[in-house]
């Protein structure tokens, strides 16, 4: 049986592991605030090296941190635009 590809959030793979809080993320994984923000809201994507870093720290597979969808693209505010 061919293994079905499922994308969710870090946010929601990270509460599968009990990780419920930005705190306890930075904590945990010796991420800044800010990086734990960011990865906890999707405005960063998680790169190979965090990705290292998660699996070392909170013992996730490195396959799951594979399908955490990655962030939508920035949108260029209209303020910018030429």
């Amino acid at each position: 049986m061919p293994t079905r590809l499922v994308r969710m959030t870090l946010q929601a793979l990270l509460q599968r592991y009990g990780i419920y809080t930005i705190r306890d993320l930075s904590r945990r994984t010796k991420l800044s605030r800010q990086q734990a923000w960011n990865l906890w809201h999707g405005v960063s994507g998680v790169g190979k090296q965090t990705m290292r870093r998660l699996h070392e720290h909170l013992g996730i597979p490195l396959e799951e941190l594979m399908q955490v969808e990655p962030p939508d693209p920035a949108q260029r505010s209209k303020d910018h635009e030429p």
